[in-house]
């Protein structure tokens, strides 16, 4: 008896510890995101969860041109103009009364990429500090098919419903491929 009892108490303490340290991936790899691919840049207000994105089109990560891996082919020109930065907006649902020790984003992109959390820019790669929406080309691009991780500031906090807000550039007006996939995971 006195053993069963021991190996209940492990058992007991060997779940509450992987539930102290469990995984949620708020956003998967592949995920539907809704996306604009047209010349001018989208509405400032389009890093709000309230944006109206009806108009918007939607597909699965990864999405991009050029490379022969997307699962959802964006515009590289619309009407002989080049289509320089392209916008994609995920929302997700948080348990509010979960606690959260990391934010991580997990992204591969083709070029620079600015990342929005609620409204708030959170990350941003290969893109000038001073760039405006739309206004400018990325500094350089990052090696193809390679994820990267970033670990997002601690202060950011998640609502009940979330909007992520990416807009990712292209380095030249004459590129011949973009890419864009991401994973938002809560530890």
């Amino acid at each position: 008896m006195r053993n069963l009892i021991r190996a209940m108490g492990f058992i007991w303490l060997s779940v509450g510890w992987s539930v102290c340290y469990a995984t949620s991936v708020l956003v998967p790899v592949n995920a539907s995101w809704k996306y604009y691919d047209l010349p001018q840049p989208p509405n400032e207000e389009w890093v709000k969860m309230d944006f109206d994105d009806s108009g918007w089109s939607s597909g699965k990560g990864q999405l991009g041109y050029g490379e022969g891996d997307e699962q959802t082919i964006l515009a590289k020109e619309h009407e002989g103009q080049p289509v320089l930065a392209h916008y994609f907006r995920h929302k997700f649902s948080f348990v509010q009364n979960l606690k959260i020790n990391e934010l991580k984003l997990r992204l591969v992109v083709d070029d620079g990429v600015r990342i929005y959390l609620n409204g708030v820019e959170v990350h941003r790669r290969l893109l000038a500090e001073s760039a405006k929406q739309g206004g400018n080309f990325a500094l350089g691009s990052l090696i193809e098919h390679s994820w990267y991780e970033v670990v997002l500031d601690s202060s950011i906090t998640l609502k009940r419903d979330n909007i992520v807000a990416v807009e990712v550039r292209q380095v030249s007006s004459n590129s011949s491929d973009l890419s864009f996939n991401l994973e938002l995971i809560a530890e």
